[in-house]
């Protein structure tokens, strides 16, 4: 039956995997404007049904795939997914997204999004088409690949073309290596934090959408393709991200991450660099598109690399994969860095923590830290291609010294010690930062040590011109906390950043021509900070403290090189800190959440746990 909210299928899918029963969850209309879906609803969900002494992979884990009330309509990328759980690098919150059709999809289908709980005996894959879902053994899917997984469940139900989407966990997943993500439609990745080793700690190995025939009401059709068109006249411009390594390299900002942040000097040659290109990579190997719903940007498309070693098929690099695979572990051969992309995807190991793992060991064996003798007769060097394959592959099948590497940096270079431990890159929370050199970006330092899910939850572009550093402290500690809340706004719509830009007058304009409400920018941004909230109460609950928002010794290391060699943001840190939190309504020395914060954001609920710490 149509939902009587507009702008909403109308339920959520509850599946309990330990007993094998499906459900539907109906929120009412006043907890669908307050949360709005995705991100939203996800920390909702999180915080009050997971206790915070429970593990990652304990059964009564919940995992939220949702959409939001822009899923599926005329806004471009609305095919996308946001997933919330407690992660499995951080034991905290976990939000992380996807892009492709899976959302809309979902929606067409009846369902604004799903909730995942317990753990099964045996491994099952979902089914959702035409309002009803159905769990089916996973047997045939095993040991699949995250591009087999869905080539496979296409062809077994024939479906033709785009009319099925597939969401699934990679080998990696099933071993539970904790870095693993959860993979929509080949390539797009919701991995930090370890979402798809929570999903394999559940036993689910995929969930497929068709397309269906539904689709919400919405209030005003034409007031929102309105909107959308205006949103797109904002980002036709965009290109994708694949040739930023070869544009920053030439810019000299010192942004581009290299070898470890033991230098901020990538030594390759004109020729090489040029091939890192945008339209020198796409006159090359593009083949086709492979658009998300609604997407008009050239990007999401597929690249073939005709002949050598790395022959095949990859999806497009995003920018971060190409800086993993290139001046993060020195290697200068872009159809080699595009290789261990699509590996890095198809094992379903997440992109980031992969390469910083990888050139923290380069240096490690470089600087004689670590040894064959320790690693079982396994040794690699920096532009080691043939190595990084075996290495990934001994991490997702957590064999020999993947065992421990499986763990993540963090517990690898812990357990290891010495010097080894000093070089490791990591956020104090326990997840590795995004791929940049953040010593020369201190926002995005400063916003991913203190966000709760250790990863970014604001955006430069977002901030005002003196917000990226360095040297000026309090104002990048001001920007982080003035923009907080839109991302995680996007996030709860169903949208994708590239098109939506955390355009919160944009978004709520859409929402507010999607469902009818009057709704105003400045309650949007209520739904963004009420999100961030309630995963910053979840994680206090947790154990995960003030003193957690901080870098590593490496991360936060003083350049020795490039244009900012000397200048360190450590010394600012504190009063960073205590700028930030007062800012968010926070106390300024523990970051707990104030209780007229709390009250003034509809989250009364929560103020006595706070008190209670």
């Amino acid at each position: 039956m149509p939902s009587k909210i507009k702008g909403y299928a109308g339920k959520f899918l509850r599946v309990d995997m330990s007993e094998g029963k499906l459900s539907d969850e109906v929120f009412d209309e006043a907890t669908l404007r307050k949360y709005l879906g995705g991100t939203g609803i996800g920390a909702k969900i999180l915080y009050e049904e997971v206790p915070p002494d429970a593990d990652w992979s304990d059964p009564v884990n919940r995992v939220t795939i949702g959409s939001g009330p822009l899923g599926g309509t005329a806004v471009g990328g609305s095919g996308t997914i946001s997933i919330v759980t407690k992660g499995a690098m951080t034991g905290g919150s976990t939000s992380v997204q996807a892009n492709g059709l899976f959302g809309a999809y979902l929606r067409f289908s009846g369902y604004d999004g799903i909730i995942v709980q317990g753990a099964s005996e045996s491994w099952k894959y979902l089914v959702i088409r035409d309002g009803g879902a159905e769990l089916k053994d996973a047997d045939d899917i095993m040991g699949l690949d995250t591009y087999e997984v869905g080539d496979y469940l296409r062809k077994s139900y024939d479906v033709r073309g785009r009319s099925a989407s597939v969401l699934s966990i990679g080998p990696a997943g099933e071993n539970l290596v904790r870095w693993t993500g959860v993979f929509v439609d080949h390539g797009h990745s919701a991995s930090h934090n370890g979402s798809g080793a929570v999903l394999g700690s559940k036993k689910l190995k995929a969930i497929m959408a068709f397309r269906s025939s539904g689709s919400p009401e919405i209030a005003d059709p034409e007031g929102l393709k309105e909107v959308a068109q205006r949103m797109y006249e904002d980002v036709e411009y965009f290109n994708g991200t694949i040739g930023l390594v070869e544009s920053m390299k030439k810019q000299g900002s010192g942004a581009l991450p290299v070898k470890n942040y033991s230098t901020n000097v990538w030594e390759i040659s004109d020729e090489d660099i040029d091939a890192f290109g945008t339209s020198y990579l796409r006159e090359k190997y593009q083949v086709e598109r492979e658009p998300c719903w609604g997407c008009r940007l050239l990007h999401c498309t597929m690249f073939r690399i005709e002949e050598g070693s790395y022959a095949g098929i990859v999806e497009e690099p995003e920018y971060e994969q190409m800086a993993a695979w290139g001046p993060v572990v020195d290697v200068d051969d872009v159809e080699a860095t595009m290789m261990l992309s699509g590996l890095t995807d198809r094992l379903g190991l997440e992109n980031n923590e992969a390469g910083w793992l990888t050139g923290w060991l380069m240096e490690c064996f470089e600087k004689g830290w670590i040894t064959k003798e320790q690693t079982g007769g396994f040794e690699i060097r920096w532009g080691d291609v043939n190595g990084i394959v075996e290495l990934l592959k001994m991490v997702s099948e957590r064999r020999g010294f993947g065992e421990l590497l499986a763990e993540g940096v963090k517990r690898a270079s812990e357990e290891i010690g010495g010097e080894a431990a000093n070089a490791a890159i990591y956020t104090m929370k326990g997840n590795t930062p995004r791929g940049h050199d953040h010593r020369t970006r201190w926002a995005e330092m400063f916003d991913t040590c203190v966000s709760n899910t250790s990863t970014i939850e604001t955006h430069m572009s977002v901030m005002g011109p003196g917000a990226q550093g360095p040297e000026n402290p309090m104002e990048v500690s001001t920007e982080v906390a003035r923009t907080k809340g839109l991302m995680q706004l996007e996030d709860s719509v169903g949208t994708c950043r590239f098109n939506t830009r955390m355009n919160k007058a944009n978004i709520s304009e859409a929402v507010a021509a999607a469902t009818g409400w009057d709704f105003t920018a400045e309650e949007g941004k209520q739904v963004g900070l009420r999100a961030v909230n309630l995963m910053r109460a979840y994680n206090l609950r947790t154990g995960i403290s003030a003193e957690y928002d901080r870098p590593s010794t490496r991360y936060g290391s003083t350049p020795v090189d490039g244009p900012t060699v000397g200048i360190s943001i450590l010394p600012h840190w504190d009063a960073m800190l205590r700028n930030y939190y007062g800012l968010m309504g926070w106390d300024t020395e523990t970051g707990i959440p104030l209780p007229e914060t709390l009250e003034e954001l509809g989250l009364g609920h929560v103020v006595k746990d706070m008190e209670n710490l």
